[in-house]
């Protein structure tokens, strides 16, 4: 039963994201995911999930990696199956903001766009305006999001679980409310540095003070193109393949992992990772812009695709495809934070004079830290029963702490994650920044122009997500996840130290 559920789940994630990125890409101009989940729905049913557990039941406790890998898949058949009994909703919904228009400047533009136009308005004004047309299509669907909401909900109960949370908990083995507690230590460490800075910063970026600013403005301000003229649209791709020679292969060569840098119309703007077959078929989608905020998605991305392309083909398809996504983002973020490193900028930019550019991202890396860490608290307290007439309110209060600009109700569901991504981030984080010492510390602090920290890296890379990020962190001496070196090493950023 194992070997055949095996090679079924293994190519249901190969059609799933081929699907996804020929879509994303703009390859295709409507998606048939919908239609992949309906032909793979057995593998969700109440009767494979019972086998399943019977099989880890008969398995030996000393049999770790056999068992390991059915935890793997009972998890993924049972988040399928709670899926599926909201997925008429969930496309509802999904359609609905896919055919969106919002009037603006005397044109209808799609709502997907509008958060990019967002991001360019330089008249606050304006972006309060469009931002409020923005709340009005999220609010024209919050009964179907509470809905949606309701139905995982009850399904999680049916499926034997008090509710969504504690479904996770126990399939994933994640303490989130401990990963909770040490991110509120995070917030209160920060909390005087970040403000500070976001006093200077703001102002002079976007026109308006911390005392007037409103979550429409984070968008501009971190699009923070005073500095774009140092990262040209000709060299990324140039950029990417340096960077890689210098930890030791050449990316030239690597046939399983294609990049894909043509415009056509439908191509998502921003960059993204589309592990089809791991690790024999792996797309890195960008469009190159050029800029700061562009070069980092790039490096995000590249860091995602070749932990995929490295992934060892020897383990199982659930090791390849599926566990920790901490994991997933902690290399992605490794690579994207090189942009807050003076050596790397000077070095591959001839950026000398960085340290105002390098406080502004590490402000921006702050922003996100600490409104995962908000968000996880509410994603906590909302699946823990929360009452509906209250949850906007705490929304806004929780936000606006975090990022202290001020936030209202309007994603009070929408930004709900079936996954509680905000915890996989918030840890992620901690382990990147830990992993980045690490490799400082062993290969100098130039390590991403060595040979060998490439070598470890691959090393790393080849275990795919077998492990999570707290066991990677074990294996290699790193100790455990410490929030509080995350915390300390933020603040220094700040000041302009090297990351």
């Amino acid at each position: 039963m194992l070997s055949e559920y095996r090679q079924r789940f293994g190519d249901f994630h190969t059609e799933l994201h081929r699907e996804d990125y020929l879509f994303r890409s703009g390859h295709e101009r409507s998606s048939e995911i919908a239609r992949i989940r309906g032909e793979h729905s057995d593998l969700f049913k109440s009767s494979t999930i019972a086998e399943l557990r019977a099989k880890l039941e008969e398995t030996p406790e000393h049999r770790e990696t056999e068992r390991a890998s059915v935890k793997r898949l009972i998890s993924f058949a049972v988040e399928g199956a709670l899926s599926a009994r909201a997925q008429e909703v969930s496309d509802e919904i999904e359609n609905y903001e896919a055919d969106a228009l919002v009037d603006w400047l005397g044109r209808r533009v799609p709502f997907r766009a509008s958060a990019s136009l967002l991001a360019d308005e330089k008249d606050f004004a304006r972006r309060r305006d469009l931002f409020a047309r923005r709340a009005g299509v999220i609010e024209a669907v919050q009964d179907l999001r509470a809905e949606r909401l309701e139905k995982l909900r009850e399904g999680a109960r049916e499926l034997g679980y008090e509710n969504r949370l504690a479904m996770l908990r126990e399939l994933r083995g994640l303490d989130y409310e401990g990963t909770a507690s040490r991110a509120r230590g995070v917030l209160s460490k920060t909390e005087g540095g970040y403000v500070n800075a976001l006093a200077n910063l703001l102002p002079r970026e976007t026109g308006v003070s911390v005392d007037d600013a409103t979550q429409a403005d984070l968008g501009f301000l971190q699009k923070f193109t005073r500095f774009d003229h140092f990262f040209m649209r000709e060299r990324m791709l140039g950029v990417y393949r340096e960077l890689f020679a210098a930890l030791g292969f050449n990316s030239e060569k690597q046939s399983n992992l294609a990049i894909d840098s043509e415009s056509r119309p439908g191509k998502q703007p921003r960059a993204f990772c589309s592990p089809i077959s791991v690790p024999d078929e792996i797309k890195l989608s960008v469009n190159l812009a050029g800029g700061q905020a562009n070069y980092r998605e790039l490096l995000r991305e590249a860091g995602r695709a070749q932990l995929y392309a490295w992934t060892s083909r020897n383990l199982y398809p659930e090791f390849r495809l599926g566990g920790d996504r901490a994991v997933v983002e902690a290399w992605g973020l490794l690579f994207e934070n090189l942009a807050l490193d003076e050596r790397w900028l000077m070095t591959t930019f001839g950026f000398v004079e960085n340290m105002e550019f390098r406080r502004a991202l590490a402000v921006f890396r702050l922003i996100r830290l600490r409104q995962r860490a908000a968000l996880l608290d509410y994603e906590i307290e909302f699946h823990s029963g929360v009452p509906a007439s209250v949850a906007g309110a705490r929304y806004a209060e929780l936000m606006t702490d975090a990022a202290r600009v001020r936030f209202d109700g309007t994603e009070r569901l929408r930004s709900l994650d079936d996954a509680f991504h905000s915890a996989d981030f918030l840890r992620a984080s901690a382990f990147e920044s830990q992993m980045r010492e690490y490799l400082k510390t062993r290969f100098g602090e130039r390590w991403w122009a060595t040979r060998k920290a490439g070598e470890t890296l691959i090393d790393l890379w080849n275990t795919g997500r077998r492990h999570t990020v707290e066991e990677l962190a074990s294996m290699i001496g790193m100790g455990a996840l410490d929030f509080d070196w995350l915390a300390s090493e933020s603040l220094e950023s700040i000041e302009g130290r090297s990351a």
